[in-house]
């Protein structure tokens, strides 16, 4: 778990010191104690209720034909003029009744969840809601079948899993029965399931199923996903065209349908350090409460998405007020409704489509030949400046990811370390609980209070339920919504985003490579007994569970990144920080090897082992993965005739 081991915050001229997560007042306590228990800031002081502009909601006007249902309801009796029908139409129940259980028999609360579109939405759309039952944003194909993958559970990284059946997709495995299995062996003394080596691998891959389905599968649209600042929404359809804004209110703002809730919804489920959170310039803290902000307007800081975040540079798309639909097709958002085959990025859309060839679907040319985005704002697109340096470098042209260079940071968190742990040993998690989980910080705040604060209570460990009170955690099935015993905790071994590492991409181009699944797990049982620990999955290959996969950064800039970024880096050509010597030649890695992991000894940020083989790789077919030999040695040592291109450029 990440840690501080000493920090010092000034705060009312008074020091606040943090020595190995232990929090010491200083003698000016007295001073900041009427802070203590004050109340939080408010949301809106730290984030819009909108990113960029609000949803575009038609004119309301009065629904048809449902005068005892708005009696009670009077706040919901006006509608979009496009679904201003009766009641009965969307949400069921008996419109005629003025009886209340008559009335709601049969209800339907939320309209645009898929298992019952075919009797709403479908009715009127039923191509559209076809396609959205079987995309990829109801069924997580690419995070369940690239996660099991890594945990050994499948021979090959393509789709065969999903949150539901569907097509040529079963349901992600149930390991319920393993575990019910395992848990009886043990109890009768005759069995030892998890010492031999097959007992172990089977073991992870239960593990890695029960990871995603009570850890990682609250954002699909079968689910209603958790209910924290900033993710509160509907299920299937309502996730996206009905408007939830970033407040904890917990409903929508609007009674009506909106055709585009913009970057707000999008962002429900894409915030966490996930493809998303960067378009709008955020990256989440680290999770040991020493890197929350000091006390704020009487309180400590509220958080959205589960945690705090590091304001970055947001993406230049974003500051020219675009959403996230301006550039990503229905087809990428809806599905095509054909099976999905292969577990290649679906991204139909490209920065050349909008910026050199024209050829993005949502373009037009106007009678002057500018291209112009058509979308909820008009706008005409920059075209492709040839005349710049870089740009006029043919390798460039023909061998790099525009982002690659226009990324202006990426997400980098190395070393996912896991643990399933079915006793109640809370305090050890309280000062880590900020880990984006909804049911893990629901749980630790139950037990230990207000200890996982910055600033705990003056009195010390003060629980909200005595200790010996404290019941064994138990989490629940997202896809079930079954209950089982332990918890899943998590944390980073390190948290980065600047200098993007660069790869190849399945077309072969360099493109930004993005830590993914370096896996980490441990298990601790309701005995005590330590299952598993510090244990790295390995692949159905035989090779560790260390995947870095290419994409595509939502940190655009204007401007790209220096020359001396990507040749002569280190970093950028995947062998991890580096200092290098001037007078005498020689490099010294920033980050140490880790050693403190069992039969491995590599360094996080590093793709390569000490003989320039590579020990990372990508889930994506070849060449995804790390940059050839031949093309690390080409960009660690540039020509005189590159350091005589970029000395033109860099004073032009």
């Amino acid at each position: 778990m990440a840690g501080l081991k000493l920090i010092t915050l000034v705060a009312s001229s008074c020091f606040l010191v943090l020595l190995s997560g232990n929090l010491r007042l200083s003698w000016c306590e007295t001073k900041l104690q009427p802070f203590l228990n004050a109340q939080p800031g408010n949301l809106k002081e730290f984030y819009p209720d909108w990113w960029g502009q609000e949803p575009l909601l038609e004119q309301l006007v009065e629904c048809k034909g449902s005068p005892k249902c708005v009696s009670c309801h009077a706040d919901n009796s006006r509608m979009d003029a496009s679904h201003a029908v009766s009641c009965d139409k969307c949400h069921g129940g008996n419109v005629t009744s003025e009886d209340k259980a008559e009335a709601h028999e049969g209800l339907i609360s939320d309209p645009g969840g898929l298992n019952v579109v075919d009797r709403t939405c479908g009715k009127c759309h039923p191509e559209v809601a076809q396609k959205v039952m079987t995309s990829s944003m109801a069924l997580a194909p690419r995070m369940i079948n690239q996660t099991l993958f890594a945990f050994g559970h499948k021979e090959c990284s393509k789709p065969f899993y999903a949150t539901a059946e569907s097509n040529n997709l079963q349901e992600l495995p149930n390991p319920v029965s393993y575990f019910n299995r395992r848990f009886e062996a043990l109890m009768r003394n005759d069995s030892q399931p998890d010492n031999q080596d097959g007992s172990q691998s089977e073991l992870l891959r239960n593990l890695g199923a029960d990871l995603l389905r009570r850890s990682c599968l609250r954002c699909h649209l079968n689910s209603r996903g958790s209910n924290r600042p900033g993710e509160s929404r509907g299920q299937g359809c309502s996730a996206c065209h009905v408007a939830y804004s970033n407040s904890s209110a917990g409903k929508p703002a609007y009674h009506g349908i909106v055709r585009n809730v913009g970057v707000t919804a999008c962002l429900k489920c894409h915030n966490s350090n996930h493809v998303g959170a960067d378009f709008v310039g955020l990256f989440e803290k680290d999770h040991n409460r020493g890197f929350r902000s000091p006390v704020v307007s009487g309180g400590q800081a509220p958080t959205i998405y589960g945690a705090e975040q590091h304001r970055l540079s947001a993406d230049t798309h974003f500051k020219a007020s675009m959403s996230c639909a301006d550039c990503h097709t229905l087809d990428e958002i809806h599905g095509t409704g054909k099976p999905l085959d292969a577990l290649k990025q679906n991204v139909k859309i490209s920065c050349r489509g909008c910026h050199l060839t024209g050829d993005h679907p949502g373009l037009l040319r106007d009678d002057q030949g500018n291209t112009i985005l058509i979308g909820r704002n008009e706008r005409k697109v920059p075209k492709w400046n040839s005349e710049i340096t870089p740009h006029k470098n043919e390798a460039h042209m023909n061998n790099l990811a525009c982002s690659s260079c226009h990324a202006a940071w990426s997400f980098q968190d190395y070393g996912l370390h896991l643990m399933l742990d079915e006793r109640n040993e809370y305090w050890k998690w309280s000062i880590n609980s900020s880990q984006n989980d909804p049911q893990v910080q629901d749980i630790i705040k139950r037990y230990t209070g207000d200890f996982a604060q910055l600033i705990p209570p003056k009195d010390g460990r003060l629980p909200n339920v005595p200790e010996e009170k404290w019941e064994p955690p138990v989490s629940f099935d997202w896809l079930s919504g079954m209950y089982r015993k332990g918890i899943w905790y998590r944390g980073w071994s390190l948290r980065r985003w600047s200098n993007p590492p660069l790869g190849f991409d399945s077309q072969g181009l360099i493109s930004v490579l993005r830590p993914m699944y370096q896996y980490v797990v441990s298990y601790v049982d309701h005995d005590d007994r330590v299952v598993i620990d510090s244990k790295i999955p390995v692949t159905p290959g035989g090779y560790p569970a260390l995947i870095v996969n290419p994409y595509t950064p939502h940190s655009t800039a204007k401007m790209g990144r220096s020359c001396h970024d990507c040749h002569g880096s280190y970093k950028a050509a995947g062998l991890g920080e580096t200092l290098k010597g001037i007078e005498v030649p020689s490099t010294y890695p920033l980050i140490s090897p880790e050693r403190s992991i069992l039969e491995n000894n590599f360094r996080w940020d590093a793709f390569y082992d000490s003989h320039g083989r590579a020990s990372q790789f990508s889930v994506y077919p070849p060449p995804a993965g790390p940059l050839s030999q031949k093309t690390v040695d080409k960009l660690l040592n540039p020509s005189a005739r590159q350091k005589a291109e970029w000395s033109k450029y860099l004073f032009q």
